[in-house]
């Protein structure tokens, strides 16, 4: 499903446009001139969620399914790039899927009881307010936004005509958050993220799941900062 001239969504599960597998979160394509990159994975039930060639997968965070599809992408790619908030990363490398929530998941139904989460060995951090240079005035962007998930990230795209941020479950559209009672669910990283993300520059909103936000879309990003700035936490998707 083409979004933008640079972004294309090439997966989308039950919590979304019923795509491909119904754990997958939002997955995008971001293409530039030279390079291209994946943001996150979905969960890996039906194997890699792209079979052309891409150079980076920016994972948001490492919630199964967001993450889960990983390994997949990286057998299927010899020369991708796997990339995860450094607080992440040792859980995706080794399938932890108590440092993950896969089995508070599971106990909730979200994941079946034969969902397992494969290991990525070749996961590496990236660094809050690292580039990646996509070619063609295409450039990505890691915002460091703890909150929903110790290691969450978003990615903030600048292309010559627009700017984008892809929020995985930091905020969705309408200013609504992913609040769970989860080991690293924090309400204080959290509302500092969201008042981080609404100084952004943003035309277009990508999250992880819900709708997608084209045109004026720094008003979500607001509503949820005011939200927190009156004392309160925006409604919760779940």
């Amino acid at each position: 499903m083409r979004l933008t001239d640079h972004v294309t969504l090439v997966a989308s599960g039950a919590a979304g446009f019923d795509l491909t597998d119904p754990l997958d979160c939002h997955v995008y394509l971001v293409q530039g001139s030279r390079h291209s990159a994946l943001i996150d994975a979905g969960a890996g039930r039906s194997g890699p969620v792209v079979t052309r060639a891409v150079d980076h997968l920016l994972l948001t965070h490492g919630h199964a399914d967001h993450a889960g599809g990983a390994a997949a992408l990286a057998e299927h790619l010899p020369g991708l790039r796997v990339r995860a908030g450094a607080a992440a990363v040792k859980w995706i490398a080794t399938g932890d899927e108590q440092g993950l929530s896969v089995d508070k998941g599971k106990a909730a139904g979200v994941y079946p009881q034969s969902y397992t989460f494969t290991p990525c060995p070749r996961v590496e951090p990236i660094a809050d307010g690292e580039e990646i240079d996509l070619g063609g005035g295409v450039v990505l962007r890691a915002v460091a936004t703890p909150g929903h998930a110790d290691g969450h990230v978003c990615y903030h795209l600048r292309t010559p005509g627009y700017r984008a941020l892809f929020s995985g479950d930091c905020v969705f559209t309408g200013g609504r958050i992913s609040l769970q009672n989860l080991h690293d669910c924090r309400v204080p990283e959290y509302a500092a993220s969201l008042t981080l993300l609404a100084e952004l520059d943003v035309d277009a909103l990508f999250p992880g799941h819900h709708e997608v936000s084209l045109a004026r879309a720094g008003r979500h990003l607001v509503a949820a900062r005011d939200t927190v700035a009156r004392g309160l936490l925006p409604r919760s998707t779940t």
